[in-house]
C-alpha cells in the first residue's frame, strides 16, 4: 500500500514541479509536549494543475529526477483567497 500524504502547495514556479509542505505532529518523549514539524517535498504536478495555497494529496512514484519522486494524486481543496476587510474610521484612529 502506498503512503499517502496531505499538504499545501507552496510554490509551482518550475515546469511540472511543485513544492508541497506536509505538516505532522509529534510528542516529545520526555516532556510529553506536542510540537509540529514540516517537511517540503518536490512533487510532479502535470500541467501545473495545482495552484499555490491548494491542499493536495501526494503519493510516492518512481524517481522522476534527483529530488522528485512524489506525484499529486488529487487536489483536495481549492486555493483560498485571502479575505481583506476594510478598515473603518474607528479602527484608523
Amino acid at each position: 500500500m502506498k503512503k499517502l500524504l496531505s499538504g499545501i502547495v507552496k510554490t509551482n514556479s518550475a515546469k511540472d514541479t511543485s513544492v508541497v509542505e506536509v505538516a505532522s505532529w509529534h510528542t516529545h518523549r520526555i516532556f510529553r509536549k506536542r510540537y509540529q514539524t514540516t517537511k517540503r517535498f518536490l512533487v510532479h504536478n502535470a500541467g501545473n494543475a495545482a495552484q499555490i495555497g491548494q491542499t493536495v494529496t501526494i503519493a510516492p512514484c518512481r524517481p522522476i529526477s534527483k529530488r522528485k519522486s512524489w506525484t499529486i494524486i488529487v487536489p483536495t481543496a481549492p486555493a483560498e483567497k485571502p479575505k481583506l476587510k476594510a478598515k473603518t474610521s474607528k479602527e484608523k484612529a
